[in-house]
């Protein structure tokens, strides 16, 4: 025996599913972060890295889950979808490093950090807290001067450096100075040696003429006197 439903009791079973589906739909979440990339987890099933934009996920309680890949650091929270219901979830990952900002004029610039972290312009976004001393060097066989930099790094904050090296003059009052020790150096070897010659000849005369050489003698002392302490004064002036 057929038995046979009449068309409106069809019509009614299809609107009433229609509307059971529509009561029961699933959720729709969208998880933004900042900074982006952070990789989103909703139980143990990966929904993408963020921003993870209107995913529709089955109505129940989860654990949301924030993985940043670049800190290895998790954040976790409770979450429950209702049918039918859009959630919008925006969070701020905190960094525990520090950044690092290098500038130089010229660039290409040497920054040590006890080992070199590369040239200028820099930028280093993994530095850990802490005080630091940054040296700048310039390029091998420039005239330019290394410039020293004590910084301190925060957790999530920016240190910017923006230096213009220090470049040598042609004649610096080192150099100057530098050449006139080196003079003063030189002539008063010399006029030793000079007068070192004077105090033989003045000796080897007959008779001997004792004053001539006792002035030699004394010019001579005075020389190699002065030569020595134009040799000290070089010295100095290069070690410094």
């Amino acid at each position: 025996m057929r038995v046979s439903f009449p068309i409106h009791c069809i019509t009614c079973l299809v609107l009433t599913a229609g509307t059971l589906a529509a009561v029961f739909a699933d959720a729709v979440l969208t998880v933004k972060t900042d900074p982006d990339g952070i990789e989103v987890w909703l139980g143990d099933k990966f929904l993408g890295p963020s921003p993870v934009i209107e995913k529709k996920i089955k109505a129940g309680r989860y654990t949301l889950k924030l993985v940043d890949p670049a800190q290895h650091s998790t954040t976790t929270e409770d979450l429950f979808l209702q049918d039918n219901d859009t959630s919008v979830i925006e969070r701020t990952i905190s960094s525990k490093f520090g950044i690092l900002k290098v500038k130089s004029a010229p660039d290409d610039a040497e920054v040590y950090l006890a080992t070199e972290l590369g040239k200028t312009p820099l930028s280093n976004d993994f530095m850990n807290p802490g005080k630091y001393r940054i040296e700048i060097r310039p390029s091998a066989g420039s005239r330019y001067h290394t410039k020293v930099n004590e910084v301190t790094i925060v957790s999530g904050e920016t240190v910017s450096l923006n230096e213009t090296l220090e470049k040598d003059k042609f004649l610096s009052k080192k150099t100057i100075m530098s050449f006139v020790l080196l003079a003063g150096t030189a002539g008063g070897f010399v006029w030793g040696v000079v007068e070192q010659g004077h105090y033989r000849m003045y000796n080897d005369r007959a008779p001997v003429d004792k004053t001539g050489a006792d002035d030699a003698a004394l010019k001579r002392t005075l020389g190699i006197v002065i030569g020595s302490a134009c040799a000290i004064g070089l010295e100095i002036v290069t070690f410094f």
